[in-house]
């Protein structure tokens, strides 16, 4: 008598069906993470970005303080201002006020905006104050 070993078929390897899945999973999660990661880069860019807008804010600040003035529309004022940071420009403007009509008080309020741009000019940060003129 002699004995015969049966052979088991199908248990040595991978179907054809399953290492497809298996790739189609491992590329979803790689796009997802390859997104994310995208995402991330991006938030880090505008949050530098961002930080050296407020430096540059406040290097115009310390250069042109808006206190101990005498006349808001003429020492508020601080003419576009690249020396501070290589690629930025300070900037500082005093909105015209009109005359009141008659039998209104003057309010003394006078907005002033303080604008940075850098890259092409195009980019632009800008804080909008009010200023009352002390008499």
């Amino acid at each position: 008598m002699t004995w015969r070993r049966k052979r088991k078929t199908g248990t040595a390897g991978f179907t054809l069906l399953e290492v497809m899945l298996a790739v189609i999973i491992l590329g979803g999660t790689l796009s997802v993470l390859y997104r994310s990661i995208i995402v991330n880069i991006r938030m880090i860019d505008v949050s530098h970005e961002r930080q050296e807008i407020a430096y540059v804010f406040s290097l115009g600040e310390l250069e042109y303080p808006l206190r101990d003035i005498e006349d808001i529309e003429e020492d508020a004022v601080v003419d576009p201002d690249s020396s501070l940071k290589e690629g930025y420009v300070f900037e500082r403007t005093v909105d015209e006020k009109e005359d009141p009509e008659e039998g209104v008080v003057d309010d003394g309020l006078y907005v002033v905006r303080t604008t940075v741009t850098w890259g092409d000019g195009r980019n632009t940060e800008e804080i909008v104050r009010y200023m009352r003129k002390v008499q």
